[in-house]
């Protein structure tokens, strides 16, 4: 075999399809997007910062399913992953929630300090999912429908919640920033803790409930087209009131499994 060839066949060897680096540029474009969310919410921009910044967490979860799509997952893919999302879903929704609230009340102090224990809280839930993926599996049941803590994307999403609100139905007890600030450092410490909170992606569905399912995921995607900050506050209000019930069957399922 002539020598050019042989060359010619041992860089192809070293190569890879180009539109398998999609998944890593959907995460840096995500990055971006996130931080754009700050320099709207400096501006006073609030509706178009959360917009932003529930638009990064979508597409959170399409890095991921591009990546196994394309089966281009790679150590370096994670680690990217897990540092954008430091930055989208820790650091982020702080300062937009600190942008608001003090455009409405002088809590410079204290909405400070919420952004600073935002940051620590979610810093703390990524370190400790990364850890829990080298880790020896216990309980296959519970670790494939549950998570441990708030999830940081959803964290961000429901950190969101008192501005959704006031978006649609103006000011309220909701919008009050003493209680934004109890709210979101709430999230946090869920992010934080070991409370179990349920994987949405992983819920069983069964046969005879299929196009139930389809009934109501369908209405959630009309509500989001018609009248999307009342779709997206329902789903953040649903999902605050599955914790307690999700706690309870992982509690009956580990106890069982015992």
């Amino acid at each position: 075999m002539p020598k050019i060839i042989q060359r010619i066949r041992h860089d192809e060897s070293g190569c890879f399809p180009l539109f398998r680096l999609l998944p890593n540029l959907v995460t840096l474009a995500s990055l971006c997007i996130a931080l754009t969310a700050i320099l709207f919410s400096v501006r006073g921009n609030f509706m178009l910062a959360s917009a932003l910044l529930l638009l990064a967490g979508f597409m959170d979860g399409v890095d991921g399913r591009l990546a196994r799509f394309f089966n281009s997952s790679s150590d370096f893919g994670a680690q990217l992953d897990s540092l954008v999302d430091f930055v989208n879903f820790g650091v982020t929704p702080g300062f937009v929630i600190y942008s608001w609230v003090n455009s409405y009340d002088d809590l410079h102090g204290l909405s400070w300090a919420l952004v600073l224990f935002f940051a620590v809280c979610g810093a703390i839930r990524l370190a400790r999912f990364n850890v829990a993926l080298t880790q020896e599996i216990k309980n296959p049941l519970l670790e494939k429908y549950f998570f441990i803590g708030i999830p940081a994307p959803v964290g961000a999403a429901m950190a969101m919640l008192p501005m959704v609100l006031f978006y649609e139905f103006g000011d309220g007890f909701y919008s009050n920033p003493v209680t934004v600030i109890c709210y979101v450092a709430t999230l946090a410490v869920l992010m934080a803790s070991r409370v179990p909170t349920i994987s949405i992606k992983k819920i069983p569905v069964r046969n005879e409930y299929a196009y139930l399912t389809l009934l109501i995921l369908g209405s959630f995607v009309i509500g989001l087209i018609v009248k999307p900050w009342i779709a997206l506050a329902a789903l953040g209000i649903t999902y605050g009131i599955s914790i307690p019930i999700t706690a309870y069957f992982y509690i009956k399922i580990e106890r069982e499994g015992r």
